[in-house]
C-alpha cells in the first residue's frame, strides 16, 4: 500500500510510518507520564488542605469550618489552578511540537521551547477562539430558536411554543456534529505550521477537503482502541485495589481513619503509582498516535512540493 495514499489503513498507522530514529513512541510516552505526574503532584501539593478537609467528615459536617479552610488556603489553591494551567498548556505545547516534528520532519524525541513552540502556541489560541465563537453561534442559535417559537407562538398559539424543548434536542445533536466537523477541517494546523515553520490556520481547511470522513473513520476506530486499553487498566487497578482494601472492608470498620489508613498502605499506593503512570504514559502515547492522521493530511497535501522531506519521513 502506498504510504503517501490517504485512507483509514495508512492514517491509523501513521505514527509508525514517519522514519527517524528508532523508540521515539515509547519516549514520548514515558517522558509525558513523568511530566503529568510532575504537574499532578505540584497542582495536589499546592491543594492539598483543600484535599484533606474534603476526606475529613468533621470539617465535611461543619460548613463554617469548610468555609473557614477554604478561606485559609484561598492564596494557595489559587496558585495551585494557575500552575496547573499554565504547567498543562506548557506540557501541550512542548509534546505537540515534539509530535509533529517527528510527523513532519522525521526527527528523534526531544522537547525544548523555540520557534516551533511558539508558533503552536498562537495555533493554540486560534484554537480557543474557534470554540468561543463556536460556543456563542450555539447560544445565539438556540436564542433565536425560543425567540421564533416565542413569535410563533404569539401568533398561532401558545401550544406550539410546547414544541421549543423538543426541537431544542432536535438541533443540539445537529449543531454538536456541525461543530466537530468545522473543527475536523482545521485540525492539521499544527501540522502545517511545524512543517512550514509558519503560523498555518486557515489553510487547514483546504487541506482536510475530501478527507473528513477518512478522518473521522480512523479517530474513531483509535479511540475504540483506546478505549478498551482503558478499560483493561481500570479493571486490573479495581482488582488490586479491593484486594489491598479487603481487610479494612471485611472488618465492617465505619471508623474514618481507619479507611483513610487503609488508602495509606502500600499495598494500594504502589499500584496506583504505577497505574498512574501506565495510564499517563497510555494517554501521553495516545496523543501521538491520534496526531497521525491529520499530519497524513498535512503531508499528503498536494499543494505542499517539499520533495525532500517528503522522502525523508516515508523510508
Amino acid at each position: 500500500m502506498n504510504t503517501l495514499e490517504f485512507s483509514v489503513g495508512n492514517a491509523m498507522g501513521h505514527f509508525n510510518k514517519t522514519g527517524g530514529p528508532k523508540g521515539f513512541l515509547w519516549k514520548f510516552a514515558l517522558a509525558y507520564a513523568l511530566c503529568a505526574i510532575v504537574v499532578q503532584g505540584l497542582s495536589m501539593y499546592l491543594m492539598a488542605p483543600i484535599y484533606a478537609a474534603a476526606f475529613n467528615p468533621f470539617v465535611m459536617e461543619d460548613p463554617d469550618l469548610m468555609d473557614q479552610v477554604m478561606l485559609e488556603n484561598m492564596g494557595r489553591v489559587a496558585i495551585g489552578y494557575l500552575a496547573y494551567i499554565v504547567l498543562g498548556i506548557l506540557m501541550w505545547i512542548l509534546f505537540e511540537a515534539a509530535s509533529q516534528r517527528r510527523y513532519m520532519r522525521a526527527e528523534g524525541f526531544s522537547l525544548k521551547l523555540g520557534g516551533d513552540e511558539g508558533r503552536l502556541f498562537v495555533v493554540g489560541l486560534f484554537w480557543l477562539g474557534l470554540m468561543f465563537l463556536l460556543y456563542v453561534a450555539f447560544i445565539l442559535v438556540l436564542l433565536l430558536l425560543v425567540a421564533v417559537m416565542a413569535a410563533l407562538s404569539a401568533a398561532v398559539g401558545e401550544e406550539i411554543f410546547l414544541f421549543t424543548p423538543l426541537l431544542g434536542w432536535l438541533l443540539i445533536p445537529f449543531i454538536f456534529t456541525l461543530a466537530v466537523w468545522v473543527m475536523i477541517r482545521f485540525s492539521p494546523a499544527a501540522a502545517m505550521t511545524i512543517r512550514d515553520r509558519k503560523i498555518r490556520f486557515s489553510s487547514a481547511w483546504r487541506v482536510t477537503k475530501g478527507k473528513v470522513w477518512t478522518l473521522i473513520g480512523s479517530w474513531l476506530v483509535l479511540g475504540l482502541i483506546m478505549m478498551v486499553g482503558m478499560m483493561v487498566l481500570y479493571m486490573v487497578f479495581a482488582v488490586t485495589a479491593v484486594m489491598s482494601l479487603m481487610p479494612v472492608m471485611q472488618s465492617g470498620s465505619d471508623d474514618p481513619a481507619e479507611v483513610i489508613a487503609a488508602f495509606a498502605t502500600p499495598g494500594f499506593i504502589i499500584p496506583a503509582i504505577i497505574f498512574g503512570l501506565v495510564y499517563m504514559g497510555l494517554a501521553g502515547a495516545m496523543m501521538h498516535v491520534f496526531g497521525g492522521p491529520a499530519a497524513l493530511a498535512a503531508k499528503t497535501d498536494p499543494n505542499w512540493t517539499d520533495t525532500d522531506a517528503i522522502n525523508e519521513t516515508f523510508v
